[in-house]
């Protein structure tokens, strides 16, 4: 079957909904059937269901449909197990599966793993979405769709297994950073959200307050202090990876009710989930090592930096003064890569100085629509031996 056919047999079953498309063909031909704005298209490799997973949590009475591709979910294939245990119940899932990195070339060097040993669906299901099939005709596929979106208790995956044809229907007159905000002001309106929040205010207006900070007491656990950064700046989406000098944080976070806190296989699938989660209205963090942001580059350049989209980065600095381990001399590349990559940055080496610090990087974030980093110096998330 082609997916063109395929996408315009479910248009009108999404007519309203908020859909996260793929590369190359499947956001244009998707544009072509259903224009909407509503619609965020080209979707970077392992970043579609990711953002839409993401925007599903932050919007739980809204229906989002990701259209990833083989080679994208290939990519990242723990967002299924992340998915799983976010039971987003909201969220359909379709990878049309042509078996190939078509847009690049029909060729065998252009083969995807789903055209030898790798069965998706399979992996979805022993990732523990019960809801996972795999369709090879039209009829099956609406007929999937249709029963996915008639089941509110548990998201779905279908696996579309479609040729290598193409539909050139046109391209899109926009670029990411357009698309970002017409789709933006659109779950603005359908939900009354204020999501961009830029910086200007009137002439001679006075600034809007600070937020009221509990004072920092001398020998104050970093962990307590970083969530309160985070709780009292009104963070309420963070991902994290295990790290240990983040792990009491992490808890406390995981511990609070005010904060939807999402465990991760990848730092690169948290900052996707932060992304949608921005989307869709939160104020997003994530709690990582440096090197987690160095294995999520890609994800930053080819997503937050294209789209225009701003997460606050909170990497334990490795690295630093004070660490012993051998893969710590790594850490020396933390700022220049950071710089590099134009993401504005505060190393924080007081801890009194954590909270304004993430004060001031989510202002700057809300004017530059950039993630921006807040480093905790070493000293700070592990206590030296005397």
């Amino acid at each position: 079957m082609q997916r063109y056919e395929c996408l315009k047999a479910i248009a009108p079953l999404l007519k309203d909904d908020l859909v996260i498309a793929n590369l190359a063909n499947t956001s244009t031909e998707w544009r072509s059937l259903r224009p909407s704005e509503g619609n965020l298209y080209f979707g970077g490799m392992g970043m579609v269901t990711p953002y839409a997973l993401g925007l599903a949590m932050a919007l739980p009475q809204r229906r989002v449909a990701a259209l990833d591709g083989d080679g994208g979910i290939l990519f990242d294939m723990s967002i299924f197990g992340t998915l799983a245990q976010a039971d987003a119940p909201n969220l359909l899932v379709i990878v049309f599966d042509n078996e190939g990195y078509v847009s690049t070339g029909k060729t065998a060097s252009c083969r995807s793993l789903s055209g030898g040993t790798v069965d998706i669906a399979a992996v979805a299901q022993a990732s523990g979405i019960a809801n996972a099939v795999t369709v090879r005709s039209v009829d099956a596929f609406v007929a999937a769709v249709e029963a996915a979106l008639a089941d509110t208790a548990a998201p779905h995956v279908i696996v579309a297994k479609v040729d290598l044809t193409q539909a050139f229907v046109g391209t899109l007159n926009i670029d990411s950073r357009e698309n970002k905000y017409r789709f933006v002001r659109h779950v603005e309106q359908i939900t009354g959200k204020t999501i961009l929040k830029p910086s200007a205010r009137e002439h001679g207006e006075p600034p809007k307050p600070d937020p009221v900070f509990t004072p920092v007491v001398e020998g104050a656990p970093f962990a307590q202090v970083m969530h309160e950064a985070l709780r009292e700046n009104g963070v309420d989406f963070v991902i994290g990876l295990p790290c240990s000098g983040f792990a009491a944080a992490q808890q406390r976070c995981i511990d609070d009710p005010d904060i939807r806190y999402v465990p991760v296989a990848h730092e690169g699938t948290g900052l996707g989930l932060c992304a949608g989660a921005w989307l869709g209205g939160k104020r997003t963090a994530a709690l990582i090592e440096n090197l987690g942001v160095m294995a999520s580059a890609y994800q930053l350049l080819r997503g937050h930096y294209a789209f225009g989209i701003p997460t606050l980065l909170v990497p334990e600095y490795r690295g630093d003064a004070g660490e012993t381990e051998f893969f710590g001399d790594c850490g020396d590349m933390t700022e220049p890569l950071l710089a590099a990559m134009r993401v504005n940055h505060r190393v924080v080496r007081d801890l009194r100085d954590l909270k304004p610090a993430v004060r001031d990087g989510l202002r700057w974030m809300n004017f530059g629509l950039r993630p921006y980093a807040v480093l905790p110096g070493f000293d700070l998330t592990r206590h030296r031996r005397a």
